[in-house]
């Protein structure tokens, strides 16, 4: 079986040591840890700031990087095995092991130049990034706020000492309801259908694969479903370079591409305007997925 570029680094010149014997190159590199210290670091096809976008990752996601060059960085992400090329400015060694101390609990935070509202804001960090704290106790008109390793300062009041959550995928992707839709976007500030599922099985702790065919091979088991009444809250359907969560009540969330937002829909409304019927939807079922649903599910 070939191996999938998006998740393995190789090419015709140069391929990650770890693949010795699986892939054929010129020469292996043994990647050098990183991690990401801008907000958003858009993840593309080439090293080039016009090419194709892939994803993004996020502020302290690590990542391992194989070469860079001409103000680019290959990297493959700890987080979902996703390779691509992003910025170099936008990832920085790690010179020692780094724990954080709080992660952003909101669907998003600013980081100003100073301890202040009022100030400069300096970048945006999504939902679940971890910061190391080099500083707190900064109290400005009442709200306290730390410093950042990496500078910038985020208000106390949107970290939690622990990575945030909700009860299960449902609750998790309903925070996203009115969020805009943007091809390869995982955050607040603009997602994409497998986006919005990966974020919400982070909220419940798992960790799943960033596209809807890796999703549709990988999460949960397939259920055979010839109407609505075989679904149950938190299944996934997937059709052809789309997918949708089910919510119950015959209705869907999902990161719409034709509206550009994230939405809860009719499920036969959807199904009527694709012109779809049950063949052409794969339902995938996880238990995880469903949480405290689960437990009235008959």
């Amino acid at each position: 079986m070939s191996l999938d570029p998006r998740l393995h680094a190789f090419r015709d010149d140069l391929a990650d040591a770890r693949l010795r014997g699986r892939v054929e190159a010129p020469d292996f590199v043994e990647g050098v840890p990183a991690r990401v210290v801008a907000g958003r670091a858009a993840v593309r096809k080439a090293p080039a700031p016009d090419a194709e976008l892939l994803t993004f990752y996020h502020y302290g996601e690590p990542v391992l990087v194989f070469e860079a060059a001409g103000g680019f960085a290959w990297c493959q992400s700890f987080l979902d095995d996703y390779v691509g090329y992003v910025a170099s400015k936008e990832i920085a060694p790690i010179e020692a092991a780094l724990e954080p101390t709080h992660y952003v609990s909101n669907l998003g935070a600013y980081v100003y130049k100073a301890p202040d509202l009022r100030s400069p804001v300096r970048g945006f960090l999504p939902r679940h990034s971890p910061v190391v704290a080099a500083e707190t106790r900064l109290i400005t008109r009442g709200t306290e706020y730390v410093r950042l390793d990496t500078g910038g300062f985020l208000p106390l009041g949107c970290l939690s000492a622990e990575p945030p959550g909700s009860p299960d995928i449902l609750s998790a992707a309903a925070l996203y309801l009115g969020c805009p839709y943007l091809w390869g976007g995982k955050s607040s500030l603009g997602i994409d259908c497998s986006g919005l599922v990966q974020n919400a099985f982070r909220d419940i702790g798992t960790l799943v694969l960033r596209d809807t065919d890796m999703q549709l091979d990988t999460i949960g088991d397939p259920i055979k479903a010839e109407a609505e009444r075989d679904l149950r809250p938190g299944d996934l359907l997937y059709i052809p370079g789309h997918v949708m969560i089910y919510a119950g009540d015959k209705d869907i969330i999902h990161a719409d591409g034709v509206t550009m937002m994230v939405r809860r829909d009719n499920l036969a409304t959807q199904m009527r305007e694709r012109g779809l019927d049950w063949n052409g939807i794969t339902v995938r079922r996880d238990p995880a997925a469903m949480g405290i649903s689960l437990a009235g599910a008959g």
